[in-house]
Protein backbone atom coordinates (compact mmCIF):
# COMPACT_ATOMS: atom_id res chain seq x y z
CA UNK A 1 0.00 0.00 0.00
CA UNK A 2 2.88 2.45 0.98
CA UNK A 3 4.56 1.74 -2.41
CA UNK A 4 1.24 2.83 -4.39
CA UNK A 5 0.76 5.87 -2.16
CA UNK A 6 4.32 7.03 -3.50
CA UNK A 7 3.83 5.92 -6.52
CA UNK A 8 0.50 8.10 -6.74
CA UNK A 9 2.32 11.17 -5.34
CA UNK A 10 5.01 10.90 -7.64
CA UNK A 11 2.66 10.90 -10.37
CA UNK A 12 0.61 13.80 -9.19
CA UNK A 13 3.70 15.57 -8.80
CA UNK A 14 4.81 15.05 -12.23
CA UNK A 15 1.96 15.89 -13.96
CA UNK A 16 1.17 19.05 -11.44
CA UNK A 17 5.08 20.46 -11.72
CA UNK A 18 5.62 23.43 -13.99
CA UNK A 19 7.83 22.74 -17.23
CA UNK A 20 11.06 23.73 -15.79
CA UNK A 21 14.18 24.57 -18.10
CA UNK A 22 15.55 20.68 -17.45
CA UNK A 23 12.66 20.08 -19.35
CA UNK A 24 12.85 22.86 -22.40
CA UNK A 25 14.27 22.55 -25.40
CA UNK A 26 18.17 23.26 -25.10
CA UNK A 27 19.00 25.99 -27.34
CA UNK A 28 22.35 24.16 -28.09
CA UNK A 29 20.11 22.11 -30.31
CA UNK A 30 19.06 24.88 -32.52
CA UNK A 31 22.58 26.81 -32.87
CA UNK A 32 23.81 26.31 -36.53
CA UNK A 33 20.85 25.98 -38.29
CA UNK A 34 19.86 28.47 -40.99
CA UNK A 35 15.96 30.28 -40.38
CA UNK A 36 14.54 28.04 -43.08
CA UNK A 37 15.63 24.91 -41.76
CA UNK A 38 14.05 26.09 -38.12
CA UNK A 39 10.91 26.59 -39.34
CA UNK A 40 11.04 22.83 -40.99
CA UNK A 41 12.52 20.54 -38.58
CA UNK A 42 11.77 22.77 -35.00
CA UNK A 43 8.01 22.46 -34.52
CA UNK A 44 7.96 24.92 -31.58
CA UNK A 45 10.60 27.69 -33.47
CA UNK A 46 7.80 28.08 -36.18
CA UNK A 47 4.77 27.81 -33.75
CA UNK A 48 6.71 30.87 -31.87
CA UNK A 49 7.59 32.65 -35.14
CA UNK A 50 4.05 32.55 -36.66
CA UNK A 51 2.41 33.61 -33.36
CA UNK A 52 4.79 36.88 -33.43
CA UNK A 53 4.13 37.31 -37.08
CA UNK A 54 0.75 37.08 -37.22
CA UNK A 55 -1.49 39.90 -38.30
CA UNK A 56 1.78 41.70 -38.83
CA UNK A 57 2.49 43.55 -42.52
CA UNK A 58 5.92 41.88 -43.66
CA UNK A 59 6.82 41.02 -47.01
CA UNK A 60 6.15 37.63 -48.42
CA UNK A 61 9.54 36.17 -48.25
CA UNK A 62 9.59 36.23 -44.14
CA UNK A 63 6.89 33.21 -44.39
CA UNK A 64 10.05 31.16 -45.88
CA UNK A 65 13.25 32.86 -43.85
CA UNK A 66 14.86 31.11 -46.98
CA UNK A 67 17.86 32.98 -46.99
CA UNK A 68 19.51 33.31 -43.98
CA UNK A 69 22.50 33.67 -41.47
CA UNK A 70 22.81 30.50 -39.48
CA UNK A 71 21.70 30.84 -35.38
CA UNK A 72 23.28 31.55 -32.42
CA UNK A 73 23.08 31.57 -28.64
CA UNK A 74 23.31 35.05 -27.34
CA UNK A 75 22.68 36.65 -23.83
CA UNK A 76 20.91 39.47 -23.45
CA UNK A 77 19.77 40.91 -20.14
CA UNK A 78 21.73 38.06 -18.65
CA UNK A 79 18.78 35.62 -20.11
CA UNK A 80 20.06 33.42 -22.89
CA UNK A 81 17.87 33.64 -26.69
CA UNK A 82 18.24 31.90 -29.84
CA UNK A 83 19.15 34.57 -32.26
CA UNK A 84 18.63 33.94 -36.43
CA UNK A 85 18.20 36.17 -39.06
CA UNK A 86 17.28 36.43 -42.52
CA UNK A 87 17.28 38.24 -45.70
CA UNK A 88 15.41 39.17 -49.06
CA UNK A 89 16.17 37.63 -52.27
CA UNK A 90 17.73 41.05 -52.81
CA UNK A 91 20.23 40.87 -49.96
CA UNK A 92 20.87 41.95 -46.47
CA UNK A 93 21.26 45.88 -47.23
CA UNK A 94 18.08 45.91 -48.77
CA UNK A 95 15.43 44.32 -46.10
CA UNK A 96 16.94 41.72 -42.80
CA UNK A 97 14.59 39.45 -40.44
CA UNK A 98 15.64 39.35 -36.66
CA UNK A 99 14.25 36.47 -34.52
CA UNK A 100 14.77 36.03 -31.20
CA UNK A 101 14.12 32.98 -29.92
CA UNK A 102 13.36 31.62 -26.31
CA UNK A 103 12.32 27.44 -26.41
CA UNK A 104 12.02 28.06 -23.05
CA UNK A 105 8.70 30.35 -22.50
CA UNK A 106 8.62 28.77 -26.46
CA UNK A 107 7.91 32.74 -27.54
CA UNK A 108 9.70 34.26 -30.53
CA UNK A 109 10.17 37.98 -30.84
CA UNK A 110 12.35 40.37 -33.47
CA UNK A 111 12.62 43.07 -35.59
CA UNK A 112 12.34 43.76 -39.14
CA UNK A 113 14.92 46.18 -40.68
CA UNK A 114 14.98 48.41 -43.39
CA UNK A 115 18.53 49.63 -43.17
CA UNK A 116 19.32 53.49 -45.03
CA UNK A 117 20.17 53.53 -48.76
CA UNK A 118 23.86 54.14 -48.48
CA UNK A 119 23.31 56.42 -51.88
CA UNK A 120 21.00 58.36 -51.18
CA UNK A 121 21.45 61.20 -48.84
CA UNK A 122 18.60 62.01 -46.03
CA UNK A 123 17.20 58.02 -46.87
CA UNK A 124 14.59 57.79 -44.03
CA UNK A 125 13.49 53.94 -45.02
CA UNK A 126 14.62 52.77 -41.74
CA UNK A 127 11.49 54.52 -40.09
CA UNK A 128 9.58 52.14 -41.55
CA UNK A 129 11.17 49.39 -39.96
CA UNK A 130 8.68 46.84 -37.75
CA UNK A 131 8.55 45.13 -34.49
CA UNK A 132 7.39 41.99 -33.39
CA UNK A 133 6.10 39.18 -30.41
CA UNK A 134 7.72 41.77 -28.32
CA UNK A 135 7.21 40.82 -24.83
CA UNK A 136 4.70 42.11 -22.07
CA UNK A 137 7.57 42.91 -19.89
CA UNK A 138 8.66 46.68 -20.81
CA UNK A 139 11.89 45.86 -19.02
CA UNK A 140 12.38 42.49 -21.74
CA UNK A 141 11.11 44.38 -24.39
CA UNK A 142 13.75 47.45 -24.10
CA UNK A 143 16.07 44.70 -22.98
CA UNK A 144 15.50 43.04 -26.67
CA UNK A 145 14.66 45.96 -28.93
CA UNK A 146 18.16 47.68 -27.98
CA UNK A 147 20.02 44.71 -28.69
CA UNK A 148 18.57 44.23 -31.93
CA UNK A 149 18.84 47.75 -32.88
CA UNK A 150 22.85 47.38 -32.26
CA UNK A 151 23.14 44.28 -33.96
CA UNK A 152 21.56 46.15 -36.94
CA UNK A 153 23.47 48.52 -36.70
CA UNK A 154 26.74 46.35 -36.68
CA UNK A 155 25.72 44.08 -39.44
CA UNK A 156 24.84 46.52 -41.81
CA UNK A 157 27.92 48.31 -41.10
CA UNK A 158 29.82 45.06 -41.49
CA UNK A 159 27.78 43.89 -44.50
CA UNK A 160 28.03 47.87 -46.39
CA UNK A 161 32.14 48.04 -45.68
CA UNK A 162 33.98 44.80 -46.21
CA UNK A 163 36.87 44.28 -45.22
CA UNK A 164 39.64 44.91 -47.52
CA UNK A 165 41.55 41.29 -48.40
Amino acid sequence: MKKLARCICLATALATAPLTPAFAASLESYVGQQPEALLKSKADFAKAYRSAVKGVDLPVWTKRLAAGKASEVVVIDNSRYLLTSACSSRGCLDEILYVVFDPGSGLASGFFYLPPAGDTPGDTRTAFSRWYGLPTDAGKAKAISNFLIERAATDTQSLANPPKK
